[in-house]
């Protein structure tokens, strides 16, 4: 029988350690976090009303920046105001950019959750949970995005107006790319999928149901959102993280993604996992999800 280590959860403190360090360890690597591919631009910045952001990030791809602020032990009331001042003052420097407000603990605790739900979507806000896992005399730095309040628009109930494949040919042809690559997944193991295109965004439907959304982004990428049929949504998140692919959550439903078809086909087995979760009672009778 395969011997399983058991593993140990340790404080930061308990390790010898303070908040400094781990600004440093994630500024030396900001990929850890699971946010994506993001790059480091500074850390310990003065800001003008007052207090110091402690880490400032960018997506490449498409200038988007992350504002993240670093507490140790359990989140309290002046890291979440302090996360949202911040949040706030970067994005009046920059009004022009995408940000989103990051929050990394050692716990998030429901007064954050409280605070997400009240902002609602005033405020893109990722509650990030970091703790040192010790193997037998190996220790790692272990990132868990528990939170993220930030929602891609859905397909709504009201009418919209419908393009064709053309449209998106001409505008957007890595979003479409990236459409027929999840198209394609789900085709082999549900059969025929069915596919909406508007504007923005192009959807895929699963028994009549849409399941994924494809939104457009710039270059060659495409911001995908994928709605899962399982009841356990901890299960897939621990698989996914498990297997180091960088996604998002959203109302405990759903994932998303920000890739083109490359990130997509390298990645292809932990979609193809997730895909076959979506409606696992429509399955193809040969495809074992397990």
């Amino acid at each position: 029988m395969e011997k399983i280590e058991t593993a140990n959860v340790l404080t930061i403190r308990e390790c010898g350690h303070d908040e400094y360090w781990l600004r440093d360890r994630i500024f030396d690597d900001p990929a850890q976090l699971g946010l994506g591919d993001l790059q480091a631009l500074m850390k310990e910045t003065n800001q003008a009303q007052g207090g110091r952001l402690d880490l400032l990030l960018k997506n490449h791809e498409d200038d988007s920046m992350f504002e993240v602020e670093l507490q140790l032990g359990a989140t309290d009331e002046s890291h979440i105001i302090r996360t949202i001042e911040y949040w706030d003052n970067v994005k009046r420097k920059w009004p022009n950019r995408s940000h989103t407000a990051v929050l990394v603990a050692e716990e998030i605790t429901n007064r954050f959750f409280n605070v997400v739900h009240l902002l609602g979507m005033a405020v893109p806000i990722i509650g990030v949970q970091v703790s040192i896992v010790q193997i037998g005399s190996v220790k790692g730095l272990h990132f868990t995005k528990v939170i993220d309040s930030y929602e891609e628009p859905e397909e709504e109930e009201t009418p919209q107006v419908q393009y064709d494949e053309s449209h998106w040919t001409k505008n957007n042809p890595g979003t479409l790319a990236c459409a027929r690559w999840y198209k394609k997944i789900l085709e082999d193991l549900y059969g025929e999928i069915s596919v909406k295109y508007f504007e923005s965004y192009i959807s895929l439907s699963v028994g009549g149901l849409a399941r994924v959304w494809i939104s457009r982004r710039k270059t060659d990428r495409a911001f995908v959102e994928v709605k899962h049929g399982l009841e356990n949504f901890q299960e897939a998140v621990d698989h996914l993280n498990l297997g180091g692919l960088a996604f998002g959550t959203r109302s405990g439903k759903y994932f998303t993604f920000g890739v083109n078809v490359q990130q997509l086909t390298e990645r292809g087995e932990l979609h193809k996992w997730l895909a076959a979760r979506l409606a696992p009672e429509l399955l193809k009778k040969q495809i074992n999800p397990a």
